[in-house]
């Protein structure tokens, strides 16, 4: 095949091979890259094609092993910080930890009074100052830290006992499922 029949037979296929590797690629800063070395590749083994009839076939044929070769060349380059789908966000352990956490923390504060209760969201979560939150509740600056420290010391407690507990119920409903199994 001479260089002018191979540009005749690729001009009405070079769009067609053009989408055929970006849509496998799906990032077209390496399409043009791909689509380059399948040109030259084709143009270098145009002598191979047996039929001008099947030259879209052989086109695409060699574009998909150039993408297949990208991707096996670039597996070897591509560290994990390029890696656009790797979150750099808490595991999944941290994520139910922390849940645990919250789940426990939500149950201390149930258990306290309401004052305490307000003292600790206004402080701590809403995160307001001393002298506002003693303007609020209407008391010394030095009542209302003493009234926070104690509130603080309560839900830790609470707390305590709210994890403990649960920490009995996972080892009983561990303890019955391997008693169960066991059975079987």
């Amino acid at each position: 095949m001479t260089g002018n029949t191979f540009e005749a037979l690729l001009g009405p296929n070079l769009q067609l091979v053009r989408r055929f590797v970006q849509t496998r690629l799906r990032a077209s800063d390496h399409a043009d890259d791909i689509m380059q070395q399948t040109l030259l590749h084709a143009f270098a083994h145009r002598d191979q094609l047996r039929a001008s009839s099947k030259f879209k076939n052989w086109l695409c044929s060699i574009a998909m092993n150039e993408v297949r070769m990208f991707f096996r060349n670039d597996r070897a380059v591509l560290s994990l910080d390029e890696c656009p789908h790797m979150d750099s966000g808490p595991s999944p352990l941290a994520t139910v930890e922390q849940m645990e956490r919250l789940e426990w923390l939500k149950a201390g504060m149930d258990k306290l009074s309401d004052r305490d209760r307000a003292t600790i969201r206004l402080r701590d979560f809403e995160g307001l100052s001393l002298t506002k939150t003693a303007e609020v509740f209407e008391s010394s600056e030095a009542a209302t830290k003493s009234s926070h420290f104690r509130a603080r010391k309560r839900l830790a407690g609470d707390v305590r006992s709210v994890r403990g507990a649960r920490n009995v119920e996972r080892r009983r409903a561990s303890s019955a499922v391997r008693t169960s199994r066991l059975s079987q």
